[in-house]
């Protein structure tokens, strides 16, 4: 038997446990057993949010979760150019109120102008500390600012300054193993405008959910009645409610509804057990593209 043939078998005699237990490993599962996962952020957590988007998070049970920008809390918004710009932003005691409810929150930069590498130490590590002093609240989940151009910089940066996650606008289902430091969320608008044009709807991505037995982060700013203030970044609250009967129709017991900072504590936890410190940290996931294995 030559060299390859041998390298050949004894690799494929090597690997033929492994991947039986693949085979027969037993689907992966969320917290209690639980099949897949909603969440929904709202990002700079306008005051109206009490009015409207909170009445319907008691109603249908769901956690919620604001991304603050960490300078502008309980001051009108100050980001000129903005749809959202002038409206008051929740305060202190709201903040206080919604936390006793089970919301989550995430920094969503210093000022919202953009992350560079120039400014990242000010608009995601400064950020951090300046919005934890003013809500008194751990903060380990940051935000991308407006579009996805800031991610890369705020990666460089953000681990060191002791974010666990980043969440992005890239639209995509998480799952188990995804990178807890480039997390996508799935935008709830009423409508985007072309070339990537696209109307609200009510099932977005929940099968794909399902099938995955991934993580679904729905995201607006502020969803108000009858009319969104910015269709391409907001649905109506009443857009809002059939989306969460949907999920709470077609979920059922199978649906976790949690705070990010709930699922990103959750899968740190599973990953880590799964590459322990010291260990192989061999992790077969199966055969990826090109009949390659997935370590």
């Amino acid at each position: 038997m030559d060299r390859r043939n041998f390298l050949g078998v004894t690799g494929a005699a090597l690997l033929a446990p492994m991947l039986s237990g693949v085979a027969a490993a037993k689907p992966r599962t969320w917290k209690d057993g639980k099949k897949w996962v909603y969440s929904i952020t709202y990002d700079e957590g306008p005051q109206e949010l009490m009015k409207y988007a909170v009445p319907l998070h008691r109603k249908y049970g769901i956690p919620g979760h604001v991304a603050f920008v960490s300078s502008q809390i309980g001051i009108p918004r100050n980001v000129p150019g903005s749809s959202y710009h002038g409206m008051m932003i929740l305060n202190r005691q709201e903040i206080d109120e919604l936390d006793k409810e089970g919301w989550g929150f995430s920094c969503h930069s210093l000022t919202h102008c953009g992350v560079t590498d120039e400014n990242a130490q000010d608009e995601v590590v400064k950020a951090k500390k300046v919005l934890e002093d003013a809500i008194e609240k751990p903060i380990t989940i940051f935000t991308v600012p407006g579009s996805n151009e800031g991610h890369p910089p705020s990666l460089k940066v953000a681990a060191d300054a002791g974010y666990k996650a980043i969440l992005t606008i890239y639209d995509r289902v998480n799952v188990h193993n995804s990178d807890l430091m480039s997390l996508g969320r799935v935008p709830l608008h009423t409508q985007y405008p072309g070339p990537f044009y696209s109307e609200y709807d009510p099932y977005k991505r929940i099968h794909q959910a399902i099938e995955l037995g991934g993580w679904i982060v729905d995201y607006c700013h502020c969803p108000v009645p009858d009319k969104p203030i910015h269709p391409a970044k907001d649905c109506t609250s009443q857009e809002l409610e059939e989306r969460f009967r949907k999920v709470k129709e077609i979920g059922g017991d199978d649906v976790w509804l949690a705070d990010p900072n709930d699922v990103v504590e959750f899968l740190t936890t599973q990953q880590n057990a799964a590459h322990p410190k010291g260990g192989y940290g061999l992790d077969i996931r199966g055969f990826g593209p090109h009949g390659k294995l997935n370590f």
